[in-house]
């Protein structure tokens, strides 16, 4: 665990190409053999990041269900937003291309799905049996939504957005979505 809390503060204070296994073992003050025996090389260190990232983003959207449909699915919106401001490195590491959640099988691709399925759980909330009928499934509705939030996100991470007000943007987004999805 200590190694863990080692490459994510690496990671949350450097940023990816920054977590290596002698800066790892260098944070935790632990030999680089420490980290090969633990993880077994620099690629099980990242998954393992991942996977506790995907865990504490899954933690994230799965808001109280006791909320009506409308502001449970809005609340998960904006969880997913906040996740990635308070966290960028870590949100980089699990989406960016060809990280270990690009890799079909791998647990960091489990979490991933399960981080799916809450959103999954969300629009399926918002979707009555006639507005289900105009999707192919609730997965495909679901992969829509993800689309556009992580796309404003992604947006608003990379400093790239046109306009200003990206808290209001994302909330008018958020809104959006609930009109096309009803």
């Amino acid at each position: 665990m200590a190694l863990l809390e080692a490459a994510q503060s690496v990671l949350d204070r450097e940023g990816l190409a920054a977590v290596t296994v002698r800066a790892v073992a260098r944070e935790a003050d632990v030999a680089p053999m420490g980290v090969y025996n633990r993880f077994g090389s620099k690629e099980g260190l990242l998954l393992a990041l991942a996977v506790r990232a995907l865990e504490d983003l899954w933690r994230a959207v799965s808001v109280d269900r006791s909320l009506d449909a409308e502001e449970r699915f809005r609340r998960g919106c904006l969880a997913y937003r906040q996740f990635a401001l308070a966290h960028p490195q870590r949100y980089a590491l699990v989406f960016g291309g060809g990280g270990p959640l690009a890799q079909t099988g791998s647990e960091a691709s489990v979490y991933g799905h399960a981080v799916f399925e809450v959103l999954i759980e969300l629009v399926e909330g918002l979707l009555g049996r006639e507005s289900l009928k105009r999707f192919a499934s609730s997965a495909e509705a679901a992969q829509m939504v993800w689309t556009a939030i992580h796309g404003a996100v992604h947006l608003e991470l990379g400093g790239i957005g046109q306009v200003s007000g990206s808290h209001d943007i994302y909330e008018r987004l958020i809104d959006l979505l609930i009109r096309g999805l009803r």
